[in-house]
């Protein structure tokens, strides 16, 4: 993959090598200005992403989206939570070759990115990928995705919309490990856990969420409770040095993810 995405949506538990970036100011602020720094961790291509999810041998992609629902956000955070999460689901798409959920999937990516204002060049999504998919040519649809995710959320950095691109991350990263932990849960063997622990994404979210602007989402219940239980989270995620984790351990990832997911909703 020649580029990376622009920011962490990190869909899927295959995250390595994340950094940060800080978005310098333009001038130097004279005594007593205040200099906002906006931060966000660079993404890990869906090659690498494809790699991990490839090594849950014999397991059954489908089982993941026959339990999905179609998201219905009706505030603009939620629609960015759930782009970030229809990125994950995407990518599960992709691997169980399900053309159908895939074409459902980017309807609403397409959806959510005209309600956050992208520009008019990323609506046509479906399209260009029903030819593809046609074609079953899988590794143009996948490079086709990363370039989407990339181009949409590299525009909403531009536009300075930092609030949504930290939602799409969180809303990728968690809808991830609630997708992974849910089939490894029911397909448990140690070896598949290490894809589940990544430190550098849980501390990076940690750093993040509670730093958006939005004041009123902020104090929003169900937000706190979920910073909370990304907390929890990590703290399974440092417990093991090897990063292989028990099958108990992984439950409790799984429902710590679904409870964000259903709160978010």
């Amino acid at each position: 993959m020649k580029r990376f995405i622009c920011f962490a949506l990190i869909a899927l538990m295959a995250f390595v090598g994340c950094t940060k970036k800080e978005k310098a100011p333009e001038e130097q602020p004279s005594e007593g200005e205040v200099v906002v720094k906006i931060y966000h961790t660079q993404q890990v291509p869906f090659s690498i992403i494809l790699d991990d999810l490839s090594k849950l041998k014999n397991v059954n992609f489908n089982d993941v989206l026959k339990n999905r629902t179609k998201p219905e956000p009706n505030t603009l955070p939620k629609v960015s939570f759930d782009l970030g999460a229809d990125v994950a689901d995407a990518l599960i798409a992709v691997q169980a070759k399900n053309k159908d959920a895939l074409l459902n999937i980017t309807k609403e990516l397409v959806n959510f990115a005209e309600i956050l204002n992208v520009s008019e060049e990323f609506l046509r999504l479906s399209d260009s990928l029903k030819i593809m998919l046609d074609k079953n040519d899988w590794l143009k649809i996948e490079q086709k995705i990363e370039d989407y995710e990339d181009d949409v959320t590299a525009e909403l950095y531009n536009l300075e919309n930092y609030d949504s691109v930290i939602l799409i991350q969180f809303g990728g990263w968690v809808r991830g490990l609630q997708n992974a932990s849910f089939l490894i849960m029911n397909n448990f063997d140690p070896s598949f856990t290490t894809i589940l622990g990544n430190k550098s994404v849980v501390n990076a979210l940690l750093h993040d969420l509670p730093n958006i602007s939005d004041e009123d989402l902020l104090e929003k219940p169900f937000y706190q409770q979920a910073v909370m239980n990304v907390s929890k989270i990590k703290d399974i995620i440092y417990s093991s040095e090897t990063q292989s984790y028990s099958l108990m351990q992984v439950q409790e990832l799984n429902k710590l993810s679904t409870e964000i997911v259903n709160n978010f909703k």
